[in-house]
């Protein structure tokens, strides 16, 4: 099997490119004797790709500037339709790993990985020209598309209720952390908490885009109600690229400065030091395709306070404290109890550690061949 593979966000920041990563890196454990075309059509994506251990067959597409823009024409379901073929070469399926597929089928089986709905089902979360173009092209990709992929169930079941999306064609396949998201020892907490001047088990923490999604206006509401009945409150640190739509969310977490530190981005390997020594994770984010950020801190020994309901608590099952994100108060009391409760946070560590194991990327990369091999099945007939 020739699998091409819409790999621009390779090298970038976030849970795609991190699905990106991890899904190509399970590929290319098992998916021996499959070749991999790798469509790098944004810049870095192909060193980054090049960086991967890719099987021998793999081969790395980089298109010139014309390309990159045909390219991003081709997603489009207006202007100067493109080919796959012209992207990738021929091959038998092409995977659009970001919501999107060129706008001529060719040849090929089209799989297509739809992550969440936010941006058509809340655009007053996202940049106006995310919405427009996933409201303008999402729907035609999922009719285009002979197999759709979800990370969850609940955006399975929002694809099919909101978008009519066939139950037969639509398959959840769920994400994994990287291995550099692990329990860490002393001496390797040391070094990057000293930089930041932070104490093992000594602060909160939320990882993620700063974006009005992730709710981050009421976890700071959280946290100073709690500060003002608790003498000793760890402080909040947030990290994560700056996002958008983010002037009132910023703002406040600097008025809260030193009780909140924003440290902007921060890599995988120090993130997942940070998550290794913080006192509790929290992530009450309102609406996620996946949640990957609950499933790394679990996998890094921290627990775990999100979300009660869709994607999140599908993902963290019984090993977190679940929380009503429209809440403040709801978030406080998850936080608290995560602190307080020896005996809870007893359970909730190994919890979250086996829970964490049960996901992986070579099992997401197999998954993800059985979804090419019906899509090519479909196709064909």
């Amino acid at each position: 099997m020739r699998i091409g593979l819409d790999a621009s966000l390779l090298g970038g920041r976030g849970g795609i490119a991190a699905y990106t990563e991890g899904l190509l890196g399970g590929l290319s454990r098992v998916a021996a004797g499959h070749a991999l075309v790798l469509w790098c059509g944004r810049r870095g994506a192909d060193a980054a790709a090049r960086r991967l251990a890719l099987p021998a067959t793999s081969t790395v597409v980089t298109p010139g500037p014309a390309g990159r823009l045909l390219g991003w024409a081709g997603r489009l379901p207006v202007g100067h339709p493109v080919p796959i073929e012209a992207l990738a070469g021929p091959v038998d399926v092409f995977h659009g790993l970001n919501y999107f597929l060129p706008a001529r089928r060719g040849r090929a089986a089209l799989v297509v990985t739809v992550h969440d709905l936010s941006a058509l089902r809340h655009p007053q979360w996202h940049p106006p020209t995310r919405s427009l173009m996933h409201q303008a092209a999402v729907p035609r990709t999922l009719q285009a598309a002979d197999h759709v992929i979800t990370d969850s169930e609940a955006i399975r079941a929002e694809a099919i209720a909101h978008l009519g999306a066939l139950p037969e064609r639509v398959t959840v396949i769920h994400l994994a952390a990287s291995p550099a998201f692990r329990p860490h020892t002393p001496a390797e907490l040391k070094p990057i908490l000293d930089r930041w001047s932070l104490a093992p088990g000594g602060y909160l923490l939320f990882a993620g885009t700063i974006e009005p999604r992730k709710n981050i206006e009421r976890l700071l509401e959280a946290v100073a109600a709690l500060r003002g009945r608790r003498r000793h409150l760890p402080p909040l640190i947030l990290v994560g690229p700056r996002g958008w739509r983010n002037r009132a969310i910023h703002a406040p977490i600097a008025a809260a400065a030193p009780h909140a530190r924003y440290l902007g981005y921060v890599p995988g390997a120090e993130l997942a030091t940070l998550m290794a020594g913080c006192a509790v994770f929290v992530f009450p984010s309102l609406d996620e395709g996946f949640g990957l950020p609950v499933l790394e801190a679990m996998a890094c020994g921290a627990p775990v306070v999100t979300s009660r309901g869709g994607a999140l608590e599908e993902v963290a099952g019984d090993a977190a404290i679940l929380v009503d994100s429209g809440d403040p108060a709801s978030i406080a009391a998850g936080i608290e109890r995560a602190l307080d409760d020896p005996g809870l946070r007893k359970t909730l560590i190994p919890k979250g550690l086996a829970r964490a194991a049960q996901f992986s990327w070579d099992r997401a990369a197999r998954e993800t061949l059985r979804v090419y091999e019906r899509a090519i099945a479909r196709k064909r007939r």
